[in-house]
């Protein structure tokens, strides 16, 4: 039983630490001047909103960009701090209750503008 809990605390450490540069190359860029941007950078935030069709990206509201601040000062330092618990078998659930509220909430909020775009 040990072996596979292993490798799912593995798996969520691949996870966490994978975000990491998500976050920083896509999801941070509408908070960023757009002067200050690589362009690499933002024909990989245009690809990613074609590819997954997610218009906010390219154009967010402003509700929207309070999710994208609570992501860059809430979940981006998270991500390293749980990768490295989960690394060393040391993450317990209830350390994330911060994480797992913010993300369920900007789900449920992406969700509600698919179902219902006139919101």
């Amino acid at each position: 039983m040990a072996a596979p809990t292993r490798l799912l605390e593995w798996l969520f450490a691949l996870y966490f630490l994978s975000h990491i540069p998500i976050t920083l190359m896509i999801d941070l860029q509408p908070l960023l001047p757009a002067a200050g941007l690589y362009p690499e950078s933002v024909k990989l935030l245009q690809w990613y909103a074609v590819t997954f069709r997610d218009p906010m990206m390219m154009q967010p509201p402003e509700w929207f960009k309070s999710f994208i601040f609570c992501e860059a000062f809430l979940q981006l330092p998270f991500f390293p701090v749980a990768a490295y618990a989960f690394l060393k078998g040391w993450y317990k659930s209830g350390r994330a209750t911060c994480h797992r509220q913010h993300f369920c909430r900007t789900f449920a909020f992406c969700i509600a503008i698919k179902v219902y775009p006139a919101i």
